[in-house]
């Protein structure tokens, strides 16, 4: 038979489970905000390449498109032209897109490769 002493836990054993489930919460919440990180990284990745899609078919048809308005503010846009050796008629494009952002998080640049016939 239990003492009358020994009815309920001891505010020691409760402080220990508290402990414990704040742990196990803060571990879910870890796990929930990289997961959300890795989320925005995939679609700004997404968006980079929608975007360097859309300005290298502008370049190659020799139109220039503006990308100064959100969400395409945040990213720089370089072109690289190199001619082919062994045609006079053919040029190699390189559109890098990157983002301007300088945090560790940002997602890496989007590289597309085309070619453009000149007259």
């Amino acid at each position: 038979m239990k003492n009358k002493r020994e009815k309920g836990m001891t505010v020691l054993e409760v402080v220990i489970a508290l402990s414990i489930l704040m742990i196990g919460i803060g571990f879910l919440m870890q796990s929930d905000a990289v997961s959300y990180h890795y989320r925005d990284q995939r679609e700004q990745r997404q968006q980079m390449l929608f975007y360097a899609a859309g300005q290298m078919e502008a370049f190659v048809q020799g139109q220039t498109v503006s990308g100064d308005h959100a969400p395409f503010s945040n990213y720089t846009v370089q072109t690289t032209v190199t001619p082919v050796t062994g045609s006079s008629h053919l040029e190699k494009v390189q559109l890098t897109v990157s983002s301007k952002s300088v945090s560790s998080y940002a997602p890496l640049p989007v590289e597309l490769y085309g070619y453009r016939v000149t007259p």
